[in-house]
């Protein structure tokens, strides 16, 4: 019979890996998450840009209209889009940056498929059922054992974010305040 003490032990390593493959899921979806609103940005500016490709069209009134008030609206307008630009630039050097901080981890895990798995799913934002048929697709039992074939595509990618897990505990990288510290 194990007392509290035991089970306490026995259950800590449990939680510490719980909490760091917790913690790796956090991150890698702070960077998905960081992908979408580079895509956000630059839907917003190309609408931006047909906005200010289109201008306004002439008044039907004959009524004088003042000056000022085209060059005034057509000037902040441009305004926000360098504004617009510069912050999709400074985004993108965000992305870059965790970009090559994931892949250097990714490089550490030893299994191809488990590699392939996380770059599919994170850096290129691919569903289930693609990165099962980029793994397995050609096979030929593939549509045959597709369901077999996805439940290993779901335990390698559990697999892999373990390893994940390690290699961000075993570098002292867990904590994301940490990550610009080095520049």
């Amino acid at each position: 019979m194990g007392s509290s003490g035991d089970t306490y032990t026995e259950r800590g390593p449990e939680m510490n890996q719980k909490d760091a493959v917790n913690d790796i899921k956090e991150r890698l979806g702070e960077y998905t998450r960081l992908l979408r609103e580079i895509d956000n940005q630059y839907e917003r500016l190309g609408l931006m840009e047909m906005t200010m490709a289109a201008p306004p069209g002439s008044s039907m009134t004959g009524m004088p209209r003042g000056s000022g008030a085209p060059s005034d609206r057509t000037g902040l307008t441009v305004m926000r889009k360098m504004e617009l630009e510069e912050q999709i630039k400074e985004t993108i050097t965000e992305e870059q940056k965790e970009r090559a901080s994931i892949e250097a981890m990714i490089q550490q895990v030893k299994r191809p498929d488990e590699r392939a798995v996380l770059r599919l799913r994170y850096f290129d934002r691919a569903d289930w059922d693609g990165i099962c048929a980029a793994l397995y697709g050609d096979r030929q039992d593939y549509l045959d054992r597709l369901d077999s074939y996805q439940n290993r595509t779901y335990k390698a990618h559990g697999r892999a974010l373990l390893r994940l897990a390690e290699i961000l505990k075993d570098s002292g990288e867990n904590d994301g305040d940490d990550r610009g510290a080095t520049d």
